[in-house]
Parts: C-alpha cells; structure tokens; sequence
C-alpha cells in the first residue's frame, strides 16, 4: 500500500545536497531524505524509551556511563 505523500520545502547547505544526489541512487532526493528521516525519528523514539525506562527503573552512574559510549559509537556522524 503507498502511503500519502505530501510536497514540502525544505532549505539544504549546498555541498550536503550535492553528496545526497551522488548518492541518492534511482528514488532521488526525495527518497533519499525520507529514508534519512524514518531513521533519525527510530532514534530519537528509541532514546525516548531509553529515557522512559531511565526514568522507571534508574541506572547507577557506570551504566550511564556505558550507555553513554555505546551511544556515540552507534549514532556517530558519517
């Protein structure tokens, strides 16, 4: 099932948009950003639960530390 799009604006640093066309592949921009959306709303829902079960059951400061680490090796900037 296709799901409803909707046109948007959207304002983008120069030499970013030209790396996301040479890799965009055959979907295009509009492709490529909406994959890179989906992925960044995954994470910030997942580190919204992480907070939520923080909040629930509390963690003692090495596993925050840990979590902490894990997180900048998983979610670094390519």
């Amino acid at each position: 099932m296709k799901l409803p799009m909707e046109r948007v604006t959207a304002t983008i640093d120069r030499r970013i948009l030209t790396r996301i066309r040479r890799l965009a592949g055959p979907r295009g921009v509009s492709g490529f950003l909406a994959v890179a959306a989906q992925e960044r709303l995954a994470r910030l829902e997942l580190l919204g639960l992480l907070d939520e079960l923080d909040a629930k059951h509390g963690a003692s400061s090495e596993v925050r530390a840990e979590v902490a680490r894990d997180a900048r090796r998983i979610f670094r900037r390519r």
